[in-house]
């Protein structure tokens, strides 16, 4: 049998506690602040996204000019203006590589323009402390 100093001195030793479940579908909430974007993240991330999108616009247009080609909407339209005294030739492989160095250019363009809001926001973020975002984690 222990003495009554004995166990005064020694802490009780609860349980562990069991956090308390939360309801399903809720959530962990955290707050983040964002407070410099990488720039050089910025440039990868705008030119691989840019040239994708390049990539889908010149599919799309090659179809485009498949379906119009096949339809016979081209060749009307070269006999209508044949008849109001205009001599023009469209050449599909012409209008494709125009419309794909014009891309070219809206990808370094847009890339650019994307780089500088970047560096924008990081002088932005300085002075203001940053974008508070909450993020939600579902468990």
């Amino acid at each position: 049998m222990s003495s009554p100093d004995q166990t005064a001195t020694q802490p009780a030793t609860a349980p562990p506690s069991k956090a308390a479940p939360r309801p399903r579908g809720q959530g962990i909430r955290r707050r983040t602040t964002v407070r410099k974007v990488d720039p050089w993240s910025v440039l990868k991330l705008s030119l691989v996204f840019y040239f994708c999108l390049l990539l889908v616009v010149m599919l799309g247009l090659a179809v485009f000019w498949a379906v119009v080609n096949r339809l016979g909407v081209v060749d009307t339209l070269l006999a209508f203006l044949g008849e109001l005294q205009f001599d023009v030739e469209i050449d599909g492989g012409n209008l494709a590589r125009a419309v794909f160095l014009t891309g070219l250019l809206n990808v370094v363009l847009w890339s650019g323009i994307n780089v500088f809001a970047a560096l924008l926001y990081n002088l932005v973020a300085d002075v203001v402390g940053g974008l508070r975002v909450t993020l939600l984690d579902d468990e």
